[in-house]
């Protein structure tokens, strides 16, 4: 039986700072090139409005992959939430009570999605990347057909006026929501019951359900956080938009999966922090607003993007036992000794 997966604190802190130090010697990079338009106060409130929805997904799909799982349909879910709730108050009113029936429509949509995932994947041995890329195409065109396929205004809904439009010390309402999902996520990972055995059932799945822990229950719960967190990302997004259509959120997944790999959770389950995840947000953010300032061409950002997944996940694939890279990267240290 393999022994099941122990953090190193030690290493643990070297990674964190060493991804502060690469965040923090990025802002210098990118503020020189901008002759320091890139550190004025209002860019760094605009980058954290950027990756507000991006947090927000994360903080729901680093449950899955910590479970050594992936759940693309982050970007799904936000369309199809965003799509039941501006459709239920155009149809209904905008009035409070329609509001509520709204997003407990859109957000329980997404809760039911991650139930399903969690129902399938706990008990069949079907891979989360699959079955998570054909659902996801199916929520979209679950999506086209709610919308009709055109693009939804809203208009009269207070409380989501509210979140697109008003800010608190000058910071908008979509990054506190961003801030409150980064507790909630830190809690539960981190000082619950739960969350231990999210990391155990991560590690190893077979000495889990060895040793008690109830690991159907385990995955069920993660995708439906991971649902949940993708749907609220959907309102919030039709907020800031004030409009909902079918093709919402299309590619966030990605993004979503970029910054948990560059934040160090392992895609093999049972490794990783939701700081670090976290850090990978502002990390992609960062780069991305920089290449913006610039001026590179979109062509050239999504290249930039690719070769820093490679380049995390050949990281990631470095520090596990036994895989090729890991191999190759004892035997250079054996050499150098």
């Amino acid at each position: 039986m393999t022994a099941m997966k122990k953090s190193n604190p030690v290493m643990k802190a070297l990674t964190s700072s060493s991804r502060i130090i690469v965040l923090i010697a990025l802002v210098l990079i990118f503020s020189l090139a901008t002759k320091g338009v890139f550190f004025s106060y209002k860019n760094l409130v605009n980058i954290l409005y950027s990756v507000s929805l991006i947090g927000i997904m994360v903080c729901g799909a680093s449950f899955a992959v910590l479970l050594g799982g992936i759940d693309r349909t982050v970007s799904g879910n936000a369309a199809l939430s965003g799509a039941i709730i501006a459709m239920t108050i155009l149809n209904r009113g905008a009035t409070g009570g329609n509001v509520a029936l709204a997003l407990i429509l859109g957000l329980g949509g997404g809760a039911l999605s991650g139930l399903i995932h969690g129902l399938i994947l706990s008990r069949f041995n079907i891979p989360a990347f699959l079955l998570t890329l054909a659902t996801n195409e199916i929520l979209y065109g679950l999506v086209q057909m709610v919308t009709g396929n055109l693009l939804i205004y809203i208009k009269g809904c207070t409380l989501m006026d509210y979140i697109g439009q008003v800010r608190w010390l000058g910071i908008p309402i979509p990054v506190f929501i961003m801030l409150v999902c980064i507790l909630f996520a830190y809690i539960v990972l981190n000082h619950t019951v739960y969350g231990r055995q999210v990391y155990a059932v991560g590690g190893n799945r077979e000495a889990s359900e060895l040793s008690g822990i109830p690991t159907r229950r385990v995955i069920l719960i993660a995708y439906i956080i991971s649902g949940f967190m993708g749907a609220l990302a959907g309102f919030v997004l039709s907020s800031m938009n004030q409009q909902a259509s079918a093709s919402q959120a299309n590619g966030y997944e990605n993004n979503v999966l970029a910054a948990i790999v560059v934040g160090g959770v392992s895609m093999r389950g049972g490794s990783g922090s939701i700081q670090n995840a976290i850090l990978g947000v502002f990390l992609i953010g960062v780069i991305e607003n920089g290449m913006n300032l610039m001026g590179v061409p979109s062509i050239y950002k999504d290249m930039v993007k690719g070769i820093i997944i490679i380049v995390a996940v050949a990281m990631d694939m470095a520090n596990q036992p036994g895989t090729p890279l890991n191999n190759l990267k004892r035997r250079l240290k054996t050499k150098q000794a």
